[in-house]
This record gives C-alpha cells, structure tokens and sequence, in this order.
C-alpha cells in the first residue's frame, strides 16, 4: 500500500507540474495578445522538461498499476453482474421485459383466445373436415410468414408498440405468435387423430356384426334345407 500511494502521490506531482506550467503559457499567450507584454520564451531544458512530464503524464495514465487495479476491479463488477441461468429466470426475464398493459400486447392475447376457442368449436361440433383442415393451413401459413411479419415488426414497432419487441432472432414472435398457434394446431391434428381411430373402431365393429348376422343366416338356411329334406323323405317312405 505504501508503494501504491507514493506512486499516486507522483503521479498528482507531475500533473500539478504540467497543469502549472501550461497555466502559465497560456497566460504568457495572452498577454502577448493584448500586447501588455512580451512572454519570455521557453529554455530548452523547460521545453524538454514539459514534453518529459506529458510522456510520463501518458504513460501514468494508460500503463500506470492504479489502472491495471481499476481494470480488475471493474472485471470483478461485471463478473458478479451473472444473467438469467434456470429456465425459470429465463421466463420472468422474459415476461418482466414485455409491457403487458399496453394494447398491442392484449390484441396478441385476445387473437389467441379467440383460435383457441374457434379451434375448440370447430373439433367438438364435428364439423366438415375440409372446414377443420382450412383453419389449419391458415394457421401454418401465419407460422410461415412469421419471419415476414417480425421485419415489418421491426420496421413499424412505433406505430404500434412502445418497445421494439421484433428482434433479429424472432424470440418474441416465436415465443408469443408461434408457438401458441403451433400448440392450437397439433391440438386440432390429436383431435383428427382420435376422431380418426374412434371411426376405424366403428367399421371393425361393424366388420364383426355383418360377419355374425352372416353366418347366423347361413345357420339358418342350413337348418331350414335340412328340415325340408327330412320331410320329403318321410312322406316318400309313406308311399
């Protein structure tokens, strides 16, 4: 520490000398201007003497240890300065970043709503199924123009939002256009799916029942020849 303030001391020396005699120069200057009086030019040795205290004064200040003390210090604040790490601290990052009251945001929610709900009305009412399929190529087509719409986003957020939420990666638009709409879509297509194998059912079960009115038909057309046969050969056995 001893060393450390002898050098700071120094150091504050050779400033105060340069200060002093670029104060007095400057005076000299001005004298000369208003023409009070002519300033005594520089010796040699104060010449060199100005221009060793400005090389020392650099060197202090860009190669001085004081500095390399600084530099570790500020590298130990910003090393403690630790972002999000969990995927938990990512979401409330997230979520603490994005201004929920403002209008465009609750448009955003209130367009996911209403899929979610038309997506839900069109899969338990039985709808048509080129009906069903039309709403989800519509979706895959937001999903693909996604990319599209966050450069427009990027370009036009004034108009619309207080905050540039349309980055180059599209974590907005993925996180909160996407991915809804992609979970929206595999909800329909499950949906298809369950419908479709609850309709395979049907048909094997139907299958089954055809196969079993068949043979109980058979059955019967075998016992009804042979009951018919049986009489003719005892009537014949008669006469």
């Amino acid at each position: 520490m001893a060393s450390i303030y002898n050098q700071l001391v120094e150091d504050l020396e050779k400033v105060a000398s340069a200060v002093e005699q670029g104060y007095d120069y400057m005076v000299g200057a001005a004298k000369q201007q208003r023409g009070d009086e002519m300033p005594s030019p520089m010796t040699d040795e104060q010449h060199m003497l100005f221009e060793e205290d400005g090389e020392d004064f650099m060197e202090d200040e860009f190669g001085s240890p004081l500095m390399g003390m600084a530099d570790n210090v500020m590298s130990d604040i910003m090393s403690t300065q630790v972002g999000p790490q969990t995927p938990r601290e990512h979401i409330q990052a997230f979520a603490a970043a994005i201004t929920w009251e403002e209008p465009f945001v609750k448009c955003l929610l209130a367009f996911h709503v209403a899929v979610v709900l038309l997506a839900i009305t069109l899969s338990r009412n039985g709808a048509n199924m080129y009906l069903r399929l039309g709403f989800m190529i519509v979706i895959g087509a937001i999903v693909r123009l996604s990319e599209y719409l966050n450069g427009i986003g990027a370009r036009r957020w004034r108009d619309f939002a207080t905050q540039n939420y349309f980055d180059r990666g599209g974590i907005f638009m993925g996180i909160m256009v996407c991915a809804p709409l992609l979970v929206t879509c595999a909800g329909m297509l499950f949906s298809l799916i369950r419908e479709a194998s609850y309709l395979l059912v049907d048909v094997k079960k139907m299958k089954l029942q055809q196969k079993q009115r068949a043979q109980s038909r058979g059955k019967k057309t075998k016992q009804g020849k042979g009951g018919s046969s049986g009489k003719k050969k005892s009537s014949k056995k008669d006469n």
